[in-house]
């Protein structure tokens, strides 16, 4: 990348001002291919020329000039101040015509008859300025101007059209003009049927002239980089192979920066400080906080990486968007240093209001405290970024002297926006292939050049007049894009940059973009089109794995038994997943779930009949008795979860359904309730493991009875056949001296009770409970022994938490 024009009459003490940084440093490539190791010119953009001669003219000057994003803080402010609403468009759009402004020498008061509003935002800018004796890079050109010295006469280069600000200066000042030699006389207008195409076909093109001469200069322009940014990305880095090359030092260069807070990193940033201020309020926004505690940046991050993210799910299953500090800690102790730094920042502590100097010092405090960036090594890109927003963000302590005192979220939400304007684009590596927009690459040569995107979309530009400025004013004072002849002026200067990008250019447009049609630019006829590519795949060979049978079980001391077995009776292969020991979440809700609704109805009987141990008792409570000890029963299980509309209905819920249960209850024979929910140990086949049954009773005659509270439709029938449904009640009765095993159905539709009991029929219940011993030993050899076959009966798949595993298509 170079500029083509000669040198020989320049040397090291002449001043060569250049439209934009891009061609300062090709003009410093030119002039060392050129003039070898002599000394450089002073080589200066448009803006870095005015800076530095303000400097030489005024080095003691009493003036502060301010920064681009300072000079857009006070423009909002003054918007503010006098009573506008702001947003970034609106800002974006008061700022672009402000520059217009002064580019083109208009006065604020030529339009306040058309836009007194427009008016009055910039002359308070202009106040504050001036209060607080601040310049800003527009009032540099006439300052310059107003002094009496002489300065030397520089060499331009790249500017298409003076501004009338720039003629003004350059004619006191004086110039020479180095002009580009034109040697393109002709180019291969191209055209493809998609943009995928397009840029495929230009990819290809380059790797092929880069794999052939290596040390050639490399153009791809394109005038909408800024939106196809991520396409053109993906389409070089498959045909590079960079795929998973750092950004620095990938095969090519895109020349695009994005703002700040497009990076992750800096997201990451914004988002602790954000937890800081929400921890220290008591009040945890969700989503800050999930992005907080995934992040790769804070200490510990890798050590306790599976923790921090089952964390995630379990606070969205608050089904909350705003939560204190107590309704997470709870679920802390298994991410102990991660609760280690979520309680060191509840502690630090911040004025209320504060000016930005001193909000920055407890921003930094903030991430240290948080361990940012401390137990991760950065990569090349993550460094530079992290220097960038510690450079950045110092500049926000100048707002402090024109700022009032704000408090926290202001300040962050200021640090956000002055983050967002600053654009930051990581170093790469030494490459011939440079991917540019078009702006940027006007004025530039190179050895081979392509330009993609040539649709009347872009030349000609389409009409665009400034919004705070009327169209005569506009035309008048000859801004770009204000009028149809300035339209086609500026189309064919640009046309004839990118014809002299290289001695041979490559122009070309596709007929459709992402299924939305495109039509050639007007000012070239393009004469060769290209079929639509096409794709080939090749297939990786398929090895073939006997994945019916696992490894056999180690360790028989197993958690969720019960479960265990349901499942490998249901699908064998659902049973080993089970092996994985994946926990699975609720997904969240709003109220409570049927889940919760279960658990507390069982605590609610088990509190109950923990107090209430036998028929007898129950019989000589009194209905005022009764209803005060099941409301009071209720409450303790409920206790936990927060007040809401959905807790008081189902009180109102659950309290009727147990009355209605009561009832059936008291006009059963003679019963003692022997435990509830009791803990007992159980061995299947040496599967050992733990499981809870819900309520023993021992009735008249000395029989024992087991119940399983069910808020669903339970069936007997689920305890026949070959796969056991409901496998709890018959565990315990091939394990216990028991019998009789029961459902109790609790819905709001229907109380009963459902089960097989001894009674006189022994025989048959002896039948019975050897049926269930084979059925429950032969479930758990094949678990113990790795039986994995995928053939799951009818209801297997309803609700299996196994989907991503499975091959079953449901």
């Amino acid at each position: 990348m170079w500029i083509n024009i000669q040198l020989d009459k320049l040397t090291q003490d002449d001043v060569i001002v250049l439209a934009n940084n891009r061609q300062v440093l090709a003009f410093q490539q030119t002039w060392g291919l050129q003039k070898g190791n002599s000394a450089l010119p002073k080589a200066l953009s448009w803006h870095q020329y005015l800076q530095q001669t303000w400097i030489i003219l005024k080095p003691n000057s009493s003036k502060r000039l301010i920064s681009n994003s300072e000079s857009r803080v006070l423009i909002e402010q003054s918007m503010q101040k006098l009573g506008q609403k702001v947003d970034s468009r609106l800002l974006d759009e008061v700022i672009k015509n402000n520059n217009y402004c002064c580019a083109y020498l208009i006065k604020y008061r030529q339009l306040s008859a058309s836009n007194k509003q427009f008016s009055d935002w910039l002359n308070h800018y202009q106040k504050i300025k001036s209060t607080n004796n601040l310049i800003d890079n527009n009032d540099l050109s006439s300052l310059i101007i107003a002094q009496n010295t002489k300065l030397q006469m520089p060499y331009l280069y790249g500017f298409k059209t003076l501004t009338p600000e720039q003629t003004l200066l350059f004619d006191k000042v004086g110039y020479q003009a180095l002009n580009t030699k034109q040697n393109n006389t002709q180019q291969d207008n191209q055209i493809f049927q998609t943009s995928n195409d397009e840029i495929l076909s230009a990819a290809k093109w380059a790797k092929n002239i880069n794999d052939a001469h290596p040390l050639k200069n490399i153009a791809i322009v394109c005038p909408t980089l800024n939106s196809e940014h991520h396409q053109i990305k993906s389409i070089f880095d498959t045909v590079f192979g960079d795929t998973l090359t750092e950004v620095g030092q990938k095969s090519y260069n895109i020349s695009l920066g994005l703002p700040l807070t497009e990076y992750p990193l800096i997201r990451h940033i914004i988002a602790i400080l954000e937890l800081s201020g929400q921890l220290q309020n008591n009040r945890i926004n969700t989503k800050t906080l999930n992005a907080v505690i995934t992040s790769p940046y804070i200490a510990f991050a890798e050590e306790e990486q599976s923790a921090r993210a089952l964390l995630v799910n379990r606070v969205l299953s608050f089904s909350k968007v705003f939560f204190k500090f107590s309704t997470l800690e709870k679920y802390l102790d298994k991410t102990p240093k991660l609760k280690a730094l979520i309680k060191l920042s509840i502690k630090q502590t911040s004025k209320n209001k504060q000016p930005y100097d001193q909000w920055l010092v407890d921003f930094d405090t903030h991430l240290q405290v948080w361990g940012l960036v401390t137990n991760r090594t950065l990569s090349s890109t993550e460094y530079q970024l992290f220097n960038k927003y510690q450079q950045a963000s110092s500049e926000l302590n100048c707002m402090a002297q024109t700022s009032d005192k704000i408090n926290a979220s202001h300040a962050i939400l200021d640090l956000k926006k002055w983050l967002s304007q600053v654009v930051f684009q990581a170093q790469s590596a030494k490459t011939p292939i440079q991917i540019l927009g078009s702006l940027e690459a006007e004025g530039l040569y190179f050895d081979a050049a392509w330009v993609l995107g040539m649709t009347d979309n872009f030349l000609p530009m389409p009409l665009n007049s400034p919004r705070f400025i009327p169209s005569s004013i506009a035309q008048q004072h000859q801004i770009p894009h204000s009028s149809f002849a300035l339209i086609a002026k500026d189309a064919q200067d640009t046309l004839n940059n990118l014809i002299n990008l290289a001695d041979a250019v490559i122009f070309s447009y596709a007929k459709t973009h992402f299924g939305n049609e495109q039509r050639p630019s007007p000012l070239l006829t393009f004469n060769t089109e290209n079929s639509a590519l096409k794709h080939t795949y090749q297939s990786a060979p398929l090895n073939t794995l006997a994945d019916a049978k696992a490894t056999p079980l180690k360790d028989k001391q197993v958690r969720n038994g019960v479960g265990i077995l349901k499942d490998q009776m249901a699908c064998e292969f659902k049973g080993f997943a089970q092996r994985l020991n994946t926990r699975i979440f609720d997904d969240p809700h709003i109220g409570l779930d049927r889940k919760e609704q279960g658990k507390i109805v069982h605590c609610a009987l088990q509190y109950f009949y923990q107090e209430i141990t036998s028929q007898a008792e129950l019989l000589a409570l009194d209905e005022i008795q009764l209803d005060t000890l099941v409301q009071e029963k209720i409450n303790d299980a409920i206790q936990y979860y927060a007040e809401s509309g959905f807790k008081n209905n189902e009180k109102i819920r659950i309290s009727t359904i147990i009355h209605r249960f009561i009832k059936t209850d008291k006009k059963r024979e003679a019963f003692t309730v022997l435990s509830t929910e009791k803990s007992i140990d159980v061995d299947i086949s040496g599967l050992k493991f733990t499981t809870r049954l819900d309520r023993l009773d021992e009735i008249e005659g000395g029989d024992k009875i087991i119940f399983d509270y069910k808020i669903g439709n339970p069936y007997i029938s689920d305890w026949q056949g070959e796969a056991i449904k409901e496998p709890q009640l018959p565990i315990y009765a091939v394990t216990n001296d028991t019998q009789g095993i029961a459902f109790i159905q609790l819905n709001a539709d229907k109380i009963s009770t459902k089960g097989i009991f001894r009674s006189e029929k022994t025989s048959e219940w002896n039948a019975q409970i050897d049926h269930w011993q084979e059925i429950l030993e032969n479930a758990s050899n094949t678990f113990q022994n790795g039986i994995a076959t995928v053939l799951p009966n009818k209801t297997a798949c309803d609700y299996c938490d196994f989907d991503a595993l499975c091959r079953v298509e449901k």
